[in-house]
């Protein structure tokens, strides 16, 4: 787990391999889970119903499928944790510590010449 204070746009790790975030179910512009998966049709245009069926911890699940659809694959991935310098060590309303918001970055593969 990489932790930062801001998103970063790609991540380039020491072979050269280059990493993009999924945000919304997209990589790079183009969807990245393209099936269903785990009895949910993520080809829907909205993205964030189909995820809502998976049940209340939507958000690990949504990290889940996209870790396996990226192991399916077989393209690298990181897990980044993103959370301000001001908010670290800092307790929220009910008297919590902050957490970073979580991000899967995989793999994209240059496009064949």
């Amino acid at each position: 787990m990489i932790s930062k204070y801001n998103l970063p746009d790609q991540l380039t790790l020491p072979g050269g391999t280059v990493l993009q975030p999924v945000i919304g179910g997209h990589l790079n512009g183009q969807p990245f889970l393209t099936k269903e998966h785990a009895g949910v049709d993520v080809t829907q245009s909205n993205w964030g119903t189909a995820l809502l069926a998976l049940g209340p911890d939507y958000q690990r699940s949504e990290r889940n499928l996209i870790i396996a659809e990226a192991k399916r694959r077989r393209l690298k991935y990181r897990q980044v944790r993103v959370l301000s310098h001001s908010l670290r060590g800092k307790l929220d309303l009910h008297h919590r510590p902050y957490t970073g918001t979580h991000w899967i970055f995989v793999e994209v593969k240059p496009a064949p010449k």
